[in-house]
């Protein structure tokens, strides 16, 4: 005798089944939101050890991950919206993808500081104390110390070792002379890989004795102005208020306040 054997076949229902993928959906946004966690406290720990070296180049390199690392969060946020609520998520993808595109000139990432003074002063007898780099942490905020490493006098492509306090924390720079033009004009580039950053210094003759201009040029990398494109006006203003404060303390030296006599 022959027994047929009967096989049920189980179909989940359709609540069954939201519920399966909700449970999917809800593994994979916590996955990506651990995910974003390890990245930004990953930026924070290589970015933190970047300020306790000493090279500045190490500096910049260690901040370029930091930033790298960021921007990959970022990304991680935005698929995770994609994934939650795809609406959100694809404007959230659109806004970003216009924002990163808009930096990629190199136009839009760089900014000129410009800020001049009058001294009651010869421009020969400025131009001595602005254009020796051994004077500037006398009169520059944050330089600690200034040698020049290339033999003789300083001339276009001499090499200047700079120190530089950043956070508190002692930070080695090399900086080149683009260009020279004694007691007139001196312009110095900081040796960077990821950025452009430049410093002239200038003094012209003025009825009232010297007109001197302290002017720099930055460009952001891509990375860091994406991240901080959006502070480039305060940083501008920032940077015009330190050089301001730098003229008038090169302006102490330059031309000292009287002694006041004894009565």
């Amino acid at each position: 005798m022959c027994r047929a054997s009967l096989e049920t076949t189980y179909w989940p229902t359709r609540r069954e089944s939201r519920l399966e993928a909700g449970v999917i959906l809800l593994l994979i946004q916590s996955a990506l939101f651990l995910a974003v966690v390890g990245l930004l406290i990953g930026a924070l720990v290589v970015d933190r050890s970047g300020v306790h070296g000493r090279d500045y180049l190490v500096f910049e390199q260690r901040a370029v991950l930091s930033q790298q690392l960021t921007v990959a969060a970022f990304v991680l946020v935005i698929v995770e919206f994609l994934v939650g609520t795809p609406l959100l998520g694809a404007v959230l993808a659109i806004v970003a993808t216009l924002w990163v595109l808009w930096w990629l000139p190199g136009e839009h990432r760089r900014f000129d500081v410009n800020v001049q003074a009058i001294f009651d002063a010869r421009p020969e007898a400025v131009a001595t104390v602005m254009f020796d780099i051994s004077e500037q942490p006398r009169w520059m905020d944050s330089i600690v110390r200034t040698v020049l490493e290339t033999p003789g006098l300083l001339r276009k492509g001499s090499v200047i070792r700079q120190t530089l306090r950043v956070s508190g924390q002692d930070l080695i720079a090399k900086l080149v002379v683009v260009e020279l033009v004694p007691y007139e004009r001196l312009v110095l580039q900081v040796v960077v890989r990821h950025a452009e950053l430049f410093d002239l210094f200038e003094v012209q003759p003025h009825p009232q004795g010297s007109i001197v201009t302290y002017s720099g040029r930055h460009q952001l990398s891509r990375l860091n102005a994406v991240l901080t494109g959006w502070r480039l006006p305060a940083l501008r203003r920032s940077f015009a208020a330190r050089r301001t404060a730098n003229l008038e303390r090169l302006r102490t030296i330059v031309h000292p306040a009287p002694i006041a006599r004894r009565a």
